[in-house]
């Protein structure tokens, strides 16, 4: 590859430089990826209400019948309180409520016409029946609690499942999302980036916004509403003390909303070392033949170590943070319940309030402590799943820098030439890869494009399928532009084989038809057969069903590269793109794989960079690059009687080969 495409392209925006959103942006956009599937999240409130109304019922309930049970006349407090203040404290709860049904049973009927007759006076007549045997009243309430406990657990159980699957989903939605914008991008998106930094993405990134999602779903959904219930039985009772109790909720926002930003920004951070980690391992395992040879695992050890060190500062940050929101939204909770309790002894002593409804209202606020705990946890995970949120969304917004036109055409294979016409080319502004190219390729010939290192010859066929496009001039295939050309028909007619052969993990069968289940057997084996692969194929454990390994590991340079030829040969295309694609093979399999690559090229046209003698002996013409341009051109005899850049080429990278 030339040396000029290493390291073009820049990473994914830093978060620096880009436009400002606020988590609720973010969230929004997951939560409109979540409303897809409303039904469930539905049917999650749904249940998320019952548990709150099961919970409230717990607490209303068997308060009722401990008091009805329990209670005890009471005294007024003072001959200088008024009747009319403290009267409701002081009657029988019992007839209050007894009184309550009849108002209620008497607007029924003055609305429908209809009502429960004596209603209230069998409610007295149960009150008195649990007043003469209490133990019956508290196994009762017993029984209720019970009942009311395995409606919570069935309930919860349900609303966790469909709130994680909806979690769930949404993140297997947005793994393919990005997996799909991935293969749509420009081939300058994965060359000009670290490959780490875009498998995170798709490992750490995706996995905290699983987690996160997760926990927001299932407590989101639930907590706010147990809150609400516990909250409307405290007003109940005593709205002005249950005002005093909870006004500390706004101090306790505030910390939230100070740790969550705080937490967004470490998140960020470490999601980014943890990236750069994954790109020092990343080359580790493609590397470690030439670590060892060059016995470089110390130096590899200190790059990953003080990748690591950086991680560690930004997780400790984290951990801080995330360790002190429970600490602090426990403390401002306290201060609010240590002034509630002086309020409301101040209430009881004054005859406002009886000890009952105290314990209830207690109750009620401290029932209201762990749903609020619960939310502050919600809190570290939105902002947590935010920021990676935010990471994974970049990948699906991103836009390949090459696209297919609007009014792009479908064209025949090709019946003429090839052409460039004064193509120029940079990578980077102002730094040309190529200058002023113009050149022929007609249809049926082979032609060989040598030079130096750097000279251009990797870009020049990379301009062909769109790998990247023209900075000036214009590639065309019969006359039309390349750019005017659907990317399927134009690349369907392409064939590439590089030196670097890539094979996927697959079965030797997977691999040659690559995707394509209209290959019949039989075709797949004339491919294997022309590319001279069927031998070692039989040869393998299962045939063409022997699963390769990752790249193909467990076959050797030469057998890759006949299943890659194999894969080319099977396409059928009317051009041929072959990039070094013997370099570096053993003598035995070059001239396999050389006898089937003469058989392939008959009536197509070829195009080979190449460093071999034979291979460029064959071609009918051979373009010389230096720095971009065309420096000489003509077939191997002509070329060497010039005694130009050809001559010097062959001297010192072909003359041996000649001799040998």
């Amino acid at each position: 590859m030339d040396a000029n495409v290493t390291g073009m392209g820049l990473p994914l925006m830093p978060s620096a430089q880009r436009p400002g959103k606020s988590a609720w942006d973010v969230y929004r956009r997951l939560l409109g990826m979540a409303f897809v599937y409303r039904g469930r999240l539905v049917i999650s409130v749904i249940l998320a209400v019952v548990i709150a109304a099961s919970f409230g019922a717990m607490l209303v309930g068997v308060g009722t019948v401990i008091r009805l049970t329990f209670y005890q006349p009471v005294p007024i407090a003072s001959e200088n309180d008024s009747p009319d203040k403290t009267s409701r404290h002081h009657e029988d709860p019992a007839i209050s409520m007894a009184r309550d049904i009849a108002n209620y049973c008497q607007a029924l009927r003055n609305f429908t016409g209809w009502a429960p007759q004596d209603l209230d006076t069998r409610f007295l007549d149960l009150v008195r029946k649990m007043r003469e045997n209490r133990m019956r009243a508290v196994a009762l309430a017993a029984v209720i609690v019970v009942a009311l406990a395995f409606l919570v657990g069935v309930a919860r159980f349900f609303q966790e499942f469909l709130a994680a699957s909806v979690g769930a989903k949404v993140i297997t939605d947005l793994a393919s999302q990005m997996y799909e914008n991935l293969t749509r991008q420009s081939l300058d998106f994965v060359e000009g980036r670290p490959s780490g930094e875009i498998l995170a993405r798709f490992n750490n990134d995706i996995f905290l916004v699983s987690r996160g999602l997760e926990g927001v779903f299932v407590k989101l959904l639930r907590e706010p509403f147990k809150i609400m219930v516990f909250l409307g039985v405290a007003l109940r009772i005593d709205w002005e003390l249950t005002i005093i109790g909870v006004c500390v909720m706004p101090m306790v926002l505030y910390a939230l909303v100070y740790i969550g930003k705080k937490m967004r920004k470490s998140v960020r951070r470490s999601l980014q070392k943890i990236a750069s980690m994954t790109s020092v391992v990343n080359e580790t395992v493609r590397g470690m033949a030439i670590i060892k040879a060059y016995t470089m695992e110390s130096h590899q050890i200190n790059r990953v170590r003080d990748e690591l060190e950086r991680l560690r500062r930004f997780l400790y940050q984290m951990a801080r943070l995330h360790a002190a929101t429970g600490p602090v939204t426990e403390f401002i909770l306290i201060l609010g319940v240590a002034g509630f309790v002086l309020f409301s002894a101040r209430r009881v002593e004054a005859g406002i309030l009886d000890a009952g409804d105290l314990v209830q209202l207690y109750f009620a606020l401290g029932m209201m402590l762990d749903p609020v705990r619960k939310m502050s946890d919600v809190n570290n995970l939105v902002q947590t799943s935010v920021a990676s949120a935010e990471r994974c969304f970049e990948m699906v917004d991103a836009e390949p820098s090459i696209q297919e036109a609007e009014d792009a055409q479908d064209v025949p294979a090709l019946r003429e030439a090839l052409r460039f016409e004064r193509v120029s080319f940079s990578y980077i502004p102002g730094i040309t890869v190529l200058d002023d190219l113009t050149l022929e390729f007609p249809k049926g010939s082979m032609t060989a494009i040598v030079g130096y290192s750097g000279s251009g010859k990797t870009t020049l066929v990379k301009l062909i399928p769109r790998f990247y496009d023209v900075t000036e001039g214009a590639v065309t295939l019969d006359g039309v532009d390349v750019r005017q050309i659907t990317f399927r028909s134009l690349r369907q007619q392409i064939g590439l084989v590089t030196q670097d052969t890539f094979l996927f993990a697959g079965t030797v069968r997977e691999n040659i038809a690559y995707g394509r289940q209209d290959f019949t057997e039989e075709q797949i084996r004339q491919a294997a057969r022309a590319a001279n692969a069927e031998d070692f194929i039989l040869a393998l454990p299962n045939g063409y069903d022997t699963v390769i390994g990752e790249q193909g590991a467990t076959l050797s340079g030469g057998q890759r590269q006949r299943i890659a030829i194999a894969r080319a040969i099977i396409k059928d295309p009317a051009i041929l793109i072959l990039d070094e694609a013997t370099s570096s093979l053993d003598s035995e399999s070059e001239r396999l794989i050389q006898d089937a690559l003469d058989r392939f090229m008959v009536g197509r046209t070829t195009i080979v960079i190449a460093h071999r003698l034979s291979t460029i002996r064959r071609a009918h013409r051979i373009v010389v690059l230096d720095s971009g341009r065309i420096a000489e051109m003509g077939d191997h005899e002509t070329l060497l009687a010039r005694n130009g850049l050809y001559r010097r080429l062959y001297e010192t990278q072909f003359y041996t080969e000649s001799n040998s």
